[in-house]
């Protein structure tokens, strides 16, 4: 894994307005202008990250990369190699490198950033490998330790303040009925204390999302256009759309409103709002995520624990896929040595001449990469002219 590379910006680091920055200029990631850097990539972005997995050029210079993430982005992204950097996909997979730890939406998200790539032909054999290994060892974390409830949400750190700040029979509206907007929308039907008005561009996705909530609860369906309209006399709103500034001073003193919620990369409130009302956003709701980050302390290191063990696994599972097409060819050599013998006996004496080989070739590629296992097969003539470097479109 010697040419992976993961390179972004989290909540962390450079905080909202690095975020809104990166999303602005993701645009520019395309696979003609990445080309110069690198063979296959992946684009993660969240409300709380913004992460580019690659596989590395031939000889290319990751810092490079780097220098040029940070010229469009303004400022140096992080950055994690090899090893590392399917260990950080992992603990990004597993929601461990949340803002609020265990958040359900984020295994979606790196699925759905997978699936992108594949379909727009910006994934191959290397990065395929590092994020099903992740997806897959996230799902044995999420099952084998307990970091949160289902439906946890960026949300969930919110949830407090609001219902702190509202009283039974508030109207609250919720604009976005995506998947964050909807978690939100299920996390206060299910308190059963507020009337819920389900917000969208498009009214037929609201109505979608009512018929998936408790009918219990006072719910109603508007669309955008309406809402702006109309202005319901809403204490409280929740935004969760990829819309900057969409609900500005002059509209949200329309409303009685206690309290927002913004959910939205980039940031759905503007920044004037906050001067006069209570607005949690990514940047207000960090240290309401490092609290929870703290509760949690204990079972976060069990997480990172398991992930190292299943990493070594994962590693041993590399080494062989990509040694594979070169055991082919030691067997293939050897048995052409062995051609005058009898199948029976031919079959016999190849187990035994290969065990040593095999063994030495695993152990240089385990302990010196790749790059050292094929100086061997070089030296031997066994790699063969079609087998591109490291082996990596055998993860096709």
């Amino acid at each position: 894994m010697e040419r992976l590379a993961l390179l972004g910006l989290s909540y962390k680091r450079g905080g909202v307005g690095v975020l809104e920055q990166a999303a602005r200029l993701s645009a520019h990631l395309s696979p003609v202008a990445l080309a110069p850097y690198v063979q296959e990539f992946v684009l993660i972005q969240t409300c709380n990250r913004f992460d580019l997995v690659c596989a590395l050029q031939d000889g290319q210079e990751v810092e490079k990369l780097r220098n040029y993430l940070s010229q469009l982005i303004g400022k140096k992204p992080y950055l994690y190699l090899a090893d590392a950097a399917l260990e950080q996909l992992c603990r990004i997979a597993a929601s461990l490198d949340s803002l609020n730890p265990g958040e359900d939406q984020i295994m979606n998200q790196v699925r759905e950033a997978y699936s992108r790539a594949k379909a727009e032909g910006t994934l191959g054999g290397m990065t395929a490998f590092a994020f099903e290994q992740a997806m897959q060892i996230a799902k044995k974390v999420r099952r084998d330790i307990e970091i949160a409830p289902m439906d946890t949400s960026l949300f969930s750190l919110a949830k407090p303040s609001l219902e702190k700040t509202l009283a039974k029979g508030d109207k609250v509206a919720i604009i976005g009925a995506g998947e964050m907007g909807a978690l939100a929308a299920k996390s206060l039907a299910d308190l059963g204390r507020y009337e819920l008005i389900l917000v969208n561009r498009d009214k037929t996705r609201a109505e979608n999302l009512k018929q998936q909530l408790p009918q219990t609860s006072l719910l109603s369906v508007m669309s955008l256009a309406e809402f702006f309209q109309q202005k319901p006399a809403v204490q409280a709103l929740v935004t969760a759309t990829p819309v900057q500034n969409l609900i500005g001073l002059s509209f949200s003193q329309h409303l009685p409103l206690k309290i927002l919620v913004d959910l939205g990369i980039p940031r759905n409130v503007g920044p004037e709002v906050a001067k006069y009302l209570p607005v949690l956003d990514v940047e207000t709701l960090q240290e309401a995520g490092r609290a929870r980050r703290k509760e949690l302390a204990h079972k976060l290191a069990r997480a990172d624990q398991l992930i190292q063990q299943e990493l070594l696994i994962s590693q041993q599972t590399w080494t062989e896929k990509q040694l594979g097409p070169a055991i082919k060819r030691l067997r293939e050599h050897y048995a052409e040595v062995l051609s005058d013998l009898s199948p029976q006996d031919a079959h016999r004496v190849l187990g035994r001449l290969l065990h040593v080989p095999i063994k030495g070739l695993r152990a240089v590629a385990r302990d010196h990469g790749m790059a050292a296992a094929e100086s061997f097969l070089h030296e031997v003539g066994l790699n063969a002219q079609e087998s591109p470097s490291l082996l990596v479109a055998s993860g096709d």
